[in-house]
């Protein structure tokens, strides 16, 4: 699948609206799908063999896909984790970035120090975001989820209502 995409329009045609799908039958060599974003839709060409619902369902993941690009670009997550950091006496990390890759996780840290947030989170309220990077950051003192590592994670007040969100956002999607 490949996405061409122009953010700016993108967030600047949108702000939190949907662009319709335009799907497309391709020639007869087409292998994979792709979504283009132009000026007010998003035209998704596919192979000519594929079923349009199965084209619609690909085209909806796409859509979802570029709205999610689009909301990333306007987060500075080295800001933010560089301002939580510095509030709850935690590490910066060396480097943080935004994750289109990963889907069973909301968050993971390495042993060199990168952070990497699922791009799923661009969309959930802030405090839900921050709670990850929190938890994230945590992991740069504690590898584990011990009970020092959860000491750490706890300064941030709003910890539990996080996980309970993502909780419900997990159950929803597995359920959908």
């Amino acid at each position: 699948m490949q996405l061409e995409l122009d953010l700016a329009s993108l967030s600047e045609t949108t702000g939190r609206k949907r662009l319709p799908l335009e799907l497309k039958a391709g020639s007869a060599r087409r292998r994979r799908v792709e979504a283009v974003l132009e000026v007010d839709h998003i035209l998704v060409t596919h192979p000519p063999r594929m079923s349009p619902v199965e084209a619609r369902r690909i085209g909806e993941e796409l859509r979802a896909r570029l709205e999610r690009r689009a909301t990333t670009t306007t987060i500075d997550l080295t800001a933010r984790a560089r301002d939580l950091a510095k509030r709850y006496s935690l590490p910066v990390p060396d480097r943080i970035e935004w994750s289109e890759r990963q889907l069973a996780l909301w968050g993971v840290c390495t042993q060199s120090g990168t952070v990497r947030i699922s791009s799923r989170l661009a969309e959930v309220p802030r405090f839900v975001l921050d709670a990850v990077i929190v938890h994230e950051l945590s992991h740069l003192v504690h590898l584990n989820h011990g009970p020092a590592f959860h000491e750490l994670t706890r300064r941030f007040q709003k910890t539990d209502m996080a996980m309970g969100y993502l909780m419900a956002l997990d159950h929803q999607r597995r359920n959908a």
